[in-house]
């Protein structure tokens, strides 16, 4: 993947005056290595921005009777070149399975998209220290029917559970650990080399000392993307 980048899951938490305003402030420069993933239904506004666009939420077929979905057809159209796909809250709130996410990857081949496939342990899962072991299967579950051409162009996303949202992250020396453990399975089990991202409260106050981690290959951000101003802090600290 090159440089470390930043994908921005902006969830929903903005409105269309919000993402103009975002827009507007973020118009001087080029963000080769930033990344926005905003709600589709702003997806178009984002179009002829100076930002790599990428989608929250993608289905696995081009097209049919499957209401409220979009396609990688679709959001191919709009430039998108990356995808999240098995993000915690789909899982959780959505209960999307593992079958589907194993589809939305291959589909995203299709379109060449780079699906970024989500993983990560609960709090009680950590505090037992089987985060090894759950990220572990959550990894072969979805992998082991994903073609080997899409597996070659994947990223995974690191986030557990427990710090999304909540303030709490893991040290920087588990992060390290996890990603090198994450990078080492999938090469011996998969015979390919992808990029690790990190998520979880990933903000302007901790991304200095995230950024030290030396085997990250970026970071997913949630909430504090939202701010144009936060968000290009982070991205000067992340670039420099």
């Amino acid at each position: 993947m090159g440089n470390k980048k930043i994908f921005a899951n902006q969830k929903m938490y903005m409105t269309k005056q919000d993402v103009e305003t975002f827009i507007k402030a973020s118009e001087e420069k080029e963000y080769e290595q930033l990344v926005i993933c905003p709600s589709i239904l702003y997806l178009p506004l984002f179009q002829d921005s100076k930002f790599h666009l990428g989608v929250q939420n993608i289905f696995y077929e081009k097209k049919g009777a499957y209401t409220g979905e979009i396609s990688p057809l679709q959001v191919k159209e709009y430039g998108v070149e990356y995808a999240i796909i098995g993000h915690s809250e789909r899982r959780t709130i959505l209960h999307e399975t593992n079958e589907m996410f194993q589809k939305k990857i291959d589909a995203c081949k299709d379109q060449d998209i780079i699906p970024i496939f989500c993983i990560g342990e609960t709090k009680e899962q950590y505090e037992m220290h089987k985060t090894n072991q759950v990220l572990k299967r959550q990894l072969f579950d979805v992998l082991k029917n994903v073609k080997k051409e899409a597996l070659e162009h994947i990223i995974i996303a690191y986030e557990p559970l427990w710090a999304i949202g909540t303030g709490m992250i893991p040290t920087n020396e588990e992060i390290e650990r996890i990603t090198q453990y994450i990078k080492s399975i999938i090469n011996q089990v998969f015979h390919v080399s992808v990029p690790v991202l990190y998520g979880g409260s990933v903000n302007e106050r901790n991304i200095s000392k995230l950024n030290q981690i030396s085997n990250i290959d970026g970071f997913l951000v949630g909430g504090a993307s939202k701010s144009i101003s936060e968000l290009l802090k982070m991205y000067e600290v992340v670039v420099s």
